[in-house]
Order: C-alpha cells, then sequence, then structure tokens
C-alpha cells in the first residue's frame, strides 16, 4: 500500500510541475486556452511577505516548478523526516499559491485551483489525518 501511495504522489506532483513549467501546462489541466497569457502570468512574482521569497520576487515558472519536482521525487523516498519536510514545503506553496491568485490573471484561477487541491489532500496525509495520498490533478 505505502508503495502505491509513494508512486500516486509522484505521479501527481509530475503532473503538476508540468502543468506550470511552460505554455503548454495548462492543457494538462484542461485549459488550453491559457497558452498566450501564460508568459506573462509567470513572468514574476513580487514574493509572499510570509516565505523566503519575500522583497526579492521570484519566478513562478521557475521556483514553483522545481518545488513542485522536488515533492514528487521526495515522495518516493520514506520515512518520518521525510515526510515532516514535505508537509512544510507543502505549506509553503499553499502560501504561494494564494498570493499567486492575487498577482496572476483571473482566467489562472482553475489552474491555481487545481494545484491547491491536490496539495491539500496531500498535506491531510503528511498529516495523518488522511490514508491516501493525492488525487491525480484534474
Amino acid at each position: 500500500m505505502e508503495v502505491e501511495i509513494r508512486r500516486a504522489r509522484h505521479a501527481a506532483y509530475l503532473r503538476l510541475a508540468a502543468a506550470h513549467a511552460g505554455p503548454l501546462g495548462p492543457a494538462l489541466l484542461g485549459h488550453p486556452e491559457l497558452a498566450p497569457l501564460y508568459s506573462k502570468a509567470y513572468a514574476a512574482c513580487r514574493g509572499a511577505k510570509e516565505l523566503p521569497c519575500a522583497g526579492v520576487g521570484g519566478e513562478p515558472r521557475a521556483c514553483v516548478v522545481r518545488r513542485l519536482e522536488h515533492l514528487a521525487y521526495s515522495a518516493l523516498r520514506g520515512g518520518k523526516r521525510r515526510r515532516e519536510q514535505e508537509k512544510a514545503m507543502v505549506e509553503g506553496l499553499l502560501l504561494c499559491l494564494g498570493h499567486l491568485a492575487q498577482e496572476f490573471p483571473p482566467e489562472f484561477a482553475p489552474i491555481l485551483e487545481a494545484t491547491r487541491r491536490v496539495l491539500e489532500k496531500d498535506l491531510q496525509y503528511l498529516k495523518g489525518l488522511s490514508p491516501d495520498g493525492p488525487l491525480p490533478a484534474s
């Protein structure tokens, strides 16, 4: 059972990383019409004050994708300490998504919402409140 959960978490995070990685990514979540807006939306952000990127901003198409990929590969490994680290990273990504929801054009709300749903489901798993890993992003 644990192996299946690890693989499901890995796949869900890779899918989310791909959805945020380039102009064709939103099509993975059913929104190919967002491709022309991708560059403008993901160009930069001012950084969320609760996160280390505050003040210096960042490049969501790099930092969000890198953190999602890190979670994907971390999910394949085990250990209580690793899950605690993942929990902190997921909580940080949820803060980031809240900030990006204010920065991004409103058309990107479905992409951010799909990402938020997977992160919240995984957070429940990491807190031990749910025996299942995240559902695939849809």
